[in-house]
């Protein structure tokens, strides 16, 4: 939100805080869409039960799965691979989702990266960035009222560097 610093802000995810809500500096979001229900954002005057926050809370609800059916997508694209499988796990009132992506900047890079160590005999070079999401939930209806949910969330952004001088390999 405009004017508020990332410490006046509040995102949770299934009632959980995220501090850290991107990846390569901002550039993208660490919310999977195809994991998610629904989102709400309170840009001020928001309930107390949030507190503490001078700028925004955003409230991020993670999709609970299909209770019917099993189904899922799997999607390749440019710079990321990311699946997505839901479905009734013992009967129509428990269901589970778990959606997860990976980019692959380090593979699309390499080529570059052995270019421009042969055009400056800098020796063999092995760098990259990539990050990657997974989300998951498994939930249970015990009533219309009555829900017992477990969500966990895991991602990171990994950085990697490797240069050799002098190394020559033998072909």
């Amino acid at each position: 939100v405009r004017g508020g610093g990332p410490d006046e802000n509040l995102f949770l995810l299934d009632g959980v805080p995220v501090y850290n809500v991107s990846h390569f500096g901002g550039m993208f979001s660490v919310f999977n869409a195809d994991a998610l229900k629904n989102v709400t954002l309170y840009k001020g005057n928001f309930p107390a039960r949030f507190g503490g926050r001078l700028s925004s809370v955003v409230d991020i609800r993670m999709n609970d799965g299909n209770n019917k059916k099993l189904h899922g997508n799997f999607s390749v694209g440019l710079i990321s691979t990311k699946f997505n499988l839901e479905g009734p796990l013992f009967s129509d009132k428990t269901t589970f989702n778990i959606s997860g992506r990976r980019t692959y900047y380090d593979i699309l890079a390499q080529p570059l990266l052995k270019m421009a160590s042969a055009e400056e005999d800098m020796g063999k070079i092995k760098a990259g960035y990539y990050f990657y999401d997974l989300n998951a939930k498994i939930s249970h209806k015990f009533s219309d009222k009555d829900r017992l949910y477990l969500s966990a969330y895991l991602g990171d952004d990994v950085i990697y560097g490797d240069i050799r001088e002098g190394y020559h390999e033998n072909n």
